[in-house]
């Protein structure tokens, strides 16, 4: 699993984040594939965020066939906290694997 880190300040605007999606240097084709992106505070815990490709709920794949897609821009207001999250791809066989994950950092706001 590669590791990406993400941060935000909590009440403020979570900035789209885009990936280009390959396996040894080449494009996966995310054709029929579904994405979901789970944001816990530790393994197995309690889901805080989750994110869904199925009717561009939290994740858009931008073209398929390049591997492109996107975390959404998007309100997100939870509690501070250093969470960690990982996204997992389930192709149209039904095979799921996770590829990319990390650590979700939600800093407090002064305002």
């Amino acid at each position: 699993m590669e590791k990406f880190n993400l941060k935000m300040i909590r009440t403020t605007t979570f900035e789209e984040v885009v990936f280009n999606f390959k396996i040894n240097g080449i494009n996966v084709d995310l054709t029929d594939y579904v994405i979901e992106m789970r944001v816990r505070k530790e393994y197995q815990g309690k889901i805080y965020l989750y994110f869904t490709s199925v009717a561009n709920d939290g994740i858009t794949i931008t073209d398929a066939v390049n591997g492109d897609f996107k975390i959404n821009q998007q309100n997100i207001n939870i509690d501070s906290y250093n969470y960690i999250w990982d996204m997992k791809f389930t192709d149209g066989d039904g095979i799921s694997k996770i590829y990319f994950g990390g650590e979700f950092l939600i800093e407090n706001n002064v305002t």
